[in-house]
């Protein structure tokens, strides 16, 4: 076994570990946040829809109201105005004529309400028609983005399943103590087991090596760790084909 062959099979192993990894986490991870954070702004986007309809809800409540009040001001003025004629004395009919007034004027100022009401309920009408073409738009972007989302992890999910394929054949020629080492520095430097020397430092941790430990290396008679992050160490230029 030459020690140089199998640090060069671990380095193209991690690369392929470490894309695996990313796409696991893309898939895992990134996408379903993507997903959960457009389907709360979705679902924020069609509250406002039940906000418009609240406040278009009660300016048509309010209006009924008015209306109400102001039927039952002209029925009081048309009774009024009936009894009118029936009064004999001079007092009595000059008091219905205020009377009567009194509900006239009662009348012109609920007539100007029920009509700014309106004009409040036509605005708010136009400004729900325009936000629910507004959500429908959204919707089938909403829908569009949903699609897009299950292809990109079809086709990851396809991407993971040829690597870990070629990976499973790949190993097979990888010493087993090696890929052994390999594999449990792998799990616990969070997914990083391999790193090359550039220019005497650590290419994990910056840490300076020694002349000694450079040497170390060189030999590759065994597996040469980095004392502060505890990773494989390896000089790209001599393992480069």
């Amino acid at each position: 076994m030459r020690l140089k062959d199998e640090i060069r099979k671990i380095v193209q192993l991690q690369e392929s570990d470490l894309r695996i990894r990313k796409l696991r986490q893309k898939k895992d991870i990134e996408i379903p946040d993507q997903v959960e954070k457009r389907k709360v702004e979705f679902e924020q986007m069609r509250q406002r829809i039940s906000n418009f309809e609240e406040v278009l809800k009660n300016a048509q409540l309010k209006k009924k109201e008015k209306e109400l009040d102001l039927a039952a001001k002209e029925e009081n003025a048309r009774k009024s105005q009936t009894q009118l004629y029936q009064l004999k004395t001079n007092k009595e009919y000059q008091a219905k004529l205020k009377e009567i007034s009194f509900l006239k004027a009662d009348i012109s100022v609920l007539e100007e309400e029920v009509l700014t009401i309106l004009e409040e309920v036509e605005v708010e009408q136009r400004a729900l028609g325009l936000e629910k073409d507004r959500i429908k738009e959204e919707e089938k972007k909403y829908k569009e983005e949903e699609d897009k989302f299950r292809n990109e992890i079809k086709d990851i999910e396809a991407e993971m399943r040829n690597l870990e394929e070629k990976r499973g054949v790949f190993v097979k020629d990888i010493d087993e103590k090696i890929l052994h080492r390999y594999e449990q520095l792998l799990k616990k430097r969070h997914g990083l087991a391999i790193v090359p020397v550039n220019k005497d430092i650590c290419g994990a941790c910056y840490l300076l090596l020694n002349p000694q430990k450079i040497n170390e290396i060189k030999m590759y008679d065994e597996l040469v760790l980095c004392e502060s992050c505890v990773r494989v160490l390896y000089i790209p230029e001599d393992i480069a084909l």
